[in-house]
This record gives structure tokens, sequence and C-alpha cells, in this order.
């Protein structure tokens, strides 16, 4: 199947112009003809192979959809080595992650036990392929690697048991910290580190080991050893320890800018306003993710201090979600423009795409569109975005817009990037919890970009990403539904269940809706202890008071979505 590889391209140039020259029709006309050949193709199998060959040299969507129908057949007659051929060319079309699981079952089949290895990687740490990296990789330590870096621990712990070497002692600290046995994998980074003194990377991770089995003074001895940086690390559990001016010490030796923040709140925390704003106001002027956090802050002690003039120079650059949170913020206003001249290749493209899903290929419609995205401006790019809006693949839309926002942030755009998704749901319980639905919007476009199916790392689902423990008493105890592991995943009741647990944190803390958010990332009894820690009895102060990177960057991401959806959607924004 090598001669493939040539003529491919000649021949697809030529059938493609074929296609828009053919007399009688036009170009929607002749894809639709050349889909029709490629369903007649696939229903005469297996004496068809050669059509389908023949429409796999395109170079468009048509050629991709056959192309995978001819590896399949290939793949079917035992001829794999044909069979993967056909899969790589389709993949440099248009790769998918189950294209590529594929064409590693494919090559395996083939007996290339080295591209099929070299394919399955790619895709860790999903399941399958997992399940092939065992029967692929002999050598023990290699696939120990490469589980490790996938956050496979449990699969890579017993390939590098007992250890006979450093790398495999570095492996097996690795992957018992990540499974939580912190005492077994300190002594593991003991053994490594003994030979390695100078790995200063390797170092901070046994720093980190000895915090969670509770070693703190061995931890503390060991980041001061190392020196700057470590600083940060020592400055967290200086910190952690009530060792207030020891962290700011710690903190101030770092150049991370996460700890130069932390040492600015300290400082407040002792009441040393000057110190602190010192800090905030050499943040706020970077560009690294503490400073609009560091600019809300300078703005706060201004105030305070009588010196508003001042506080407004740190206004202008704040996100939508601190301006509101001051109570300073009007809504956005969009530019509305015409959405501009589609070009003829979108408007066939479209014209394709309808009639492909009625007549009931869905996914040959979509893959029409993707191939047409890649030669289209930005009103093409709009057209399509709403057709996979209109048509339910609101996360599809969602990633169009978005990448539409960059260049052209208009209405149009906006709502791409933050569409009315799954709303009937949406609306529905977000009124049955007297919650705001744009609120119930925000969270799930945050939370899993509109994919019913996503699972986080802690093992969260769904759109709105609940954990399975916080999913069934929410199901069982409120919402009077039998919990099953598939029940997350059903759009309609994690919105549901989301909803109702968004309403019970914002009822919880008497409709602060800053406090609620916040919770539903880092849990109520975080936020609790973060804010009395840090006094944050005002609604400004709640973002400074967590401690938590991701919560903190959480809360602005929410609150922003929310404001931009109620600017696009909501009768009255400010209300």
């Amino acid at each position: 199947m090598k001669w493939i590889a040539l003529p491919i391209v000649l021949i697809g140039a030529a059938l493609s112009l074929a296609a828009l020259l053919l007399p009688g029709g036009d170009a929607a006309s002749s894809a639709l003809a050349g889909y029709e050949a490629l369903r007649k193709a696939e229903a005469g199998l297996p004496g068809s192979v050669v059509s389908l060959e023949q429409l796999a040299a395109r170079q468009d969507a048509l050629g991709w959809e056959a192309g995978v129908a001819a590896a399949r057949a290939h793949a079917t007659a035992a001829d794999f080595a044909g069979a993967a051929e056909f899969l790589r060319h389709a993949l440099g079309l248009r790769s998918t992650a189950e294209l590529r699981a594929e064409l590693g079952s494919i090559l395996e089949a083939a007996g290339l036990r080295a591209e099929a290895k070299a394919e399955w990687e790619k895709l860790l740490p999903r399941a399958d392929a997992v399940s092939a990296m065992v029967r692929l990789e002999p050598d023990a330590v290699r696939l120990a690697t490469v589980f490790v870096q996938a956050g496979r621990y449990a699969d890579a712990l017993p390939l590098v048991t007992p250890a006979a070497t450093d790398a495999t002692h570095l492996l097996r600290a690795r992957a018992l910290a990540g499974l939580g046995k912190s005492q077994d994998a300190a002594a593991e980074f003991v053994l490594y580190l003994t030979a390695h003194k100078s790995d200063t990377a390797v170092r901070i991770e046994y720093g980190r080991t000895l915090e969670r089995a509770g070693e703190s003074d061995k931890a503390l001895v060991l980041y001061r050893d190392i020196g700057a940086s470590a600083a940060y690390r020592e400055g967290l559990l200086l910190e952690s320890l009530g060792r207030v001016r020891d962290a700011i010490d710690a903190y101030q030796r770092s150049s991370d800018s996460e700890a130069r923040w932390r040492a600015a709140r300290l400082f407040e925390s002792l009441g040393e306003a000057q110190n602190a704003l010192s800090i905030y106001e050499a943040l706020a002027a970077g560009t690294h993710r503490v400073h609009d956090d560091a600019s809300l802050r300078a703005v706060l002690l201004l105030r305070s201090a009588g010196k508003a003039d001042e506080a407004a120079t740190f206004v202008g650059g704040l996100p939508d979600a601190f301006d509101w949170i001051l109570g300073s913020y009007a809504p956005r206003t969009f530019l509305d423009p015409a959405d501009g001249v589609i070009s003829s290749l979108v408007t066939t493209a479209l014209r394709v795409a309808d009639s492909l899903t009625q007549r009931g290929n869905s996914d040959w419609a979509s893959a029409e569109l993707e191939f047409a995205l890649s030669d289209a401006d930005a009103a093409g790019h709009l057209a399509i975005g709403r057709w996979f809006a209109a048509h339910g693949d609101p996360r599809r839309a969602f990633q169009i817009g978005s990448e539409l926002l960059a260049k052209s942030p208009t209405r149009a755009s906006y709502e791409l990037a933050y569409p009315k998704a799954y709303w009937a749901s949406v609306e529905r319980w977000a009124s049955t919890y007297e919650i705001d639905p744009y609120l119930v919007l925000a969270v799930v476009r945050e939370e899993s970009n509109y994919l019913p199916t996503a699972v986080s790392s802690s093992n969260a689902g769904g759109l709105m990403q609940l954990l399975p423990s916080t999913a069934k008493w929410i199901a069982e105890s409120k919402c009077k539904l039998t919990y099953t592991a598939a029940l997350a995943f059903d759009p309609d009741a994690n919105i549901r269940m989301g909803s109702w647990y968004l309403s019970y944190l914002a009822s919880l803390y008497d409709g602060d809706i800053v406090r609620a958010v916040a919770a539903y990332n880092g849990g109520n009894g975080n936020i609790d202890r973060w804010t009395a820690a840090a006094k944050a009895t005002r609604r400004a102060d709640v973002p400074g008071a967590l401690v938590s990177i991701e919560t903190r960057e959480y809360l602005t991401k929410v609150l922003n979505s929310w404001l931009v959806y109620r600017a696009l959607y909501a009768p009255n924004p400010t209300s």
C-alpha cells in the first residue's frame, strides 16, 4: 500500500477540481454526489473497496471519511498494513483521539509494536491506552516512567517493586506520593537522593512529601538548605504553622509572584498596610496571575487610607468581576457590526452539512464544517459556529466563538463563546431553586466548557462537575433521584443537582454570590476558615482571603462569565 503516498495529493486535487466543474450542478450538489458515492461504496463492501480508496485520495472531509472507511475495510480483510496507511493519511487531514486509538490497534495487529506504542502513548492516561502500553512496552522502568508522568500511579507502582536502581527508587517515590503513601514515599526519596544530592527539583518534591507525612521540622530544614528556589514552599509551611514573621521572611527571599503576594497578605494581617501596599503596587504593574488580585488589594488599602485619587489609578485594569465586587461595575457594551459576507466555500459547506444532517449523517456534516473552518474568515467562523449551536453542539460553538473573540470581539462572537447551552434545563432548575440562571451557565462554562461527559482529575463529573459523594447526597437527599454513577453525566440531572447546590451555598451565605461561588470550588468549610483567618468581613475582602490559587482564579472566571452572560441576555443586567 505504500504506492498511495505520492499520487494521493495529485489525485485528490484532480477529484476536488472535477467536483467543482461538473456540468449541470453547483459545488454543493457535486459534494453531495460524492457523499452518495461514499454511501454506495460502504454499502457495497467488500467488493467496492477500490471505490473507497479513490474517494480517500481527496484532501477534504469526504476524503477523510472515505479514508477511515477504507482503513476499516482493509482491517476487516486482515490487511492491517494497508489499513494503517489509510488511517495515517486520515489523521494527517484531521486528528481525533478515537482515530488515533484505532490506528494504535491496527498497528498492533500488524505486528508493528513500536509504532503502535508511539500512538497509544499519546493517548495516556486513557484506560485503553494503559492496557495497550502494558502489552507493548517490555521495559518495566520505561513503562513505569510514562505511567507516573500520566498520573497512573497505581499502574506504575508494581512495575518498580522492588526497587533495584536509583531510577526505580525515584519512580517508586513519585508513585507512592501520588497514592498518598507519604511515609513510604519519603523513604524512597531518601534512597534516591543519597546518590543525587544536588537534584534540587527532587529535593523539593521530597520536602512536600515530608510535609504530607507530618514531618514539618525536617521539611523546613530541607527547604532552608535548598535556598531561594524552595523559599515559597518554606513560606507556605511556616505560615501553616502560624509563624507569620518567619513566613514573610521566606516569601521575600523568593522571586515567585505568588510568594510576594502571600507576604503582602501577611503584612496586612499584622496591620502593616504600607509594607503590604508597596508589594501590591509592584505586583499590579506586572502581567503574572496575581496582578489583578494585587490591584484590588491596592485599591482597598488606598481607599481605606483616604487616598481615592491614588486608588483610582488601579481601577482601570480590574476585571469585571472585581469592578462588580467594588460596586463600580457598568455592564459592558458590545460591538455589533454586520456579520460580513460568507465565502462561497463556507456557504457550500453549510448547504452540504444541512443536506447530510437531513439524511441522517450528522457526523459527516460536522466533519464537512470542520474542514471548511481551516480556510474560513471571521464571517465563516461565525456562520459555522452558529450552525453547531443550532444543531445541539454548544461546546463546539463555544470553542469557535472563543477563538473568534481574540480577533473579532463583537456581540455575535460573544454569543457564540457564551451560548445559552441546555437552556431549557438551566431555566427550569434555576427557577425551581431560585438561583440566577446566568450564574448556572457561568458555572457550566468554567467547570466543563459544556461537555456533559467531562471528568476532572478529582473525579468530579458532568456539566457542573460534581464529586460523586456530593452528587449522591444531593440526588438522594434533596432531589429525590435514584443515584447511579451515570446520573452525573445526564445533562438535565447534572444541572438540576448543580443548581440546587449553588442555591444552597448562596443561602448559606445569605445571598452572597462571591462566597457561594468560591465555596462551589473550594468547599464552604475552607471558605469559612480562610475568610475568618483574614478577617474578611466585606465582600471585597473575600478574593484576597482565598488561600487556594485555583479557587481564587475560579472565582474571578465564574464572576466574569456571569457578568458577560447577564450583559448579553438578561433584560436588566444590573438587577
